[in-house]
């Protein structure tokens, strides 16, 4: 149970109930289950059985008709390294109403979106169940918000980096497999990427939207790919001071993986997975955003989205040459207005542990010409 500043309670759990059933299965052989998260094994099984009938007839009655439909329009990407403002510009971009995105409801129950009984069943529980805020930052959560669509590419396909939530101990195996690809076959590979087109066109009918807009962290390694698939695309790379980046990863995983793990990990080790992972994207990133033509990747920094977001916004639709600032300007000024009174986490960070960040991190420091961030305390405990 998880209860947060708005006052309302709720349950979390790993999308894997709207999974393919089979593919769960195979999860679980693969991957030890510690005993304290039997229960939560037996709740997410039981949710999925609920679910099939519902699921089976959508796959095989409604995601048939998207196959001729078209996706006219060159998606958005909104790529950077989680704790960046991903989700803030995510949440205003996606008020503009050509945007169309994965909803919170479509990410967990991506093949229960349009079989109404379905629907209404499994939407008014993720409703009543889904808790008013986010764990781990205080983002207020509802079952239309827009979400990341990283939950829903391993729902058949086993190739989802989120698989870590359920199984951490696993995540730089999953980053090199599920993010770079590496000993993937190539049929998978391209079933995959049909899989994403499906879900794209699902979002676009679902959210009316022309253009669509994704926010999804591993895609700052899936350059490439994503270039495969729509070579034209549009990329917002946002970067944020690493050391802030790190307290808020540590804080965010601590908060949001008691709800979600199937396997424990310690905190020692959770902390040293963050830093290898946030090396492994950063690096990536570098290498492959070459690939981007200039005028399709705009890169912002979040201090200055936090500080000046209306002309930051401005300026995203100038670089990228996209269409439709002014009809989406009046949405976005009341976001930013609404956005003054949220509170962020404050944050301590250990004198070692700062001089450990400075060292594994400090090529993106610099390149970004960031320092110690003034607002951070630092202790000797």
């Amino acid at each position: 149970m998880a209860s947060d500043k708005s006052g309302k309670a709720g349950i979390l759990l790993p999308p894997a109930v709207g999974y393919s059933l089979k593919l769960f299965l195979k999860l679980l052989r693969k991957n030890k289950i510690t005993p304290r998260y039997y229960f939560r094994v037996f709740a997410i099984l039981l949710i999925n059985v609920i679910n099939l009938p519902f699921r089976a007839y959508e796959r095989k009655r409604i995601n048939p008709k998207f196959a001729g439909i078209t996706i006219t329009e060159e998606p958005v990407f909104i790529i950077g390294h989680w704790r960046s403002g991903t989700t803030y510009l995510h949440n205003l971009l996606s008020l503009d109403p050509q945007m169309g995105y994965v909803s919170t409801f479509q990410s967990v129950f991506p093949d229960t979106l349009f079989n109404l009984a379905g629907r209404w069943l499994f939407k008014t529980f993720t409703s009543l169940l889904i808790p008013g805020t986010r764990k781990g930052d205080n983002v207020v959560l509802d079952a239309s918000f827009p979400q990341e669509e990283e939950f829903i590419l391993g729902d058949r396909v086993p190739i989802s980096f989120y698989y870590f939530w359920m199984f951490p101990r696993n995540i730089q195996s999953y980053y090199d497999r599920f993010i770079r690809f590496k000993n993937i076959p190539v049929e998978m590979k391209e079933t995959w990427k049909k899989n994403y087109q499906l879900q794209i066109k699902k979002a676009l009918k679902n959210t009316g939207g022309k253009r669509f807009l994704s926010k999804n962290p591993p895609h700052t390694a899936r350059i490439d790919v994503l270039l495969e698939m729509f070579p034209h695309a549009k990329f917002v790379y946002i970067h944020r001071n690493p050391v802030e980046v790190f307290l808020s990863t540590r804080h965010f995983f601590r908060k949001m993986m008691p709800y979600l793990q199937l396997q424990t990990i310690s905190d020692k080790e959770v902390g040293r997975q963050i830093i290898r992972l946030y090396r492994k994207l950063m690096n990536d990133y570098f290498e492959q955003k070459k690939l981007i033509p200039e005028k399709n990747l705009v890169e912002i920094a979040y201090e200055e989205l936090e500080k000046n977001p209306a002309s930051v916004l401005k300026n995203i639709y100038a670089r990228l040459d996209l269409p439709g600032y002014d009809t989406a300007e009046p949405f976005f000024s009341a976001y930013i207005k609404q956005m003054r009174k949220y509170s962020k986490n404050v944050h301590t960070i250990r004198s070692s542990e700062l001089e450990m960040v400075l060292k594994e991190w400090g090529f993106a420091m610099k390149k970004y010409r960031y320092g110690i961030p003034e607002n951070i305390t630092v202790t000797e405990q």
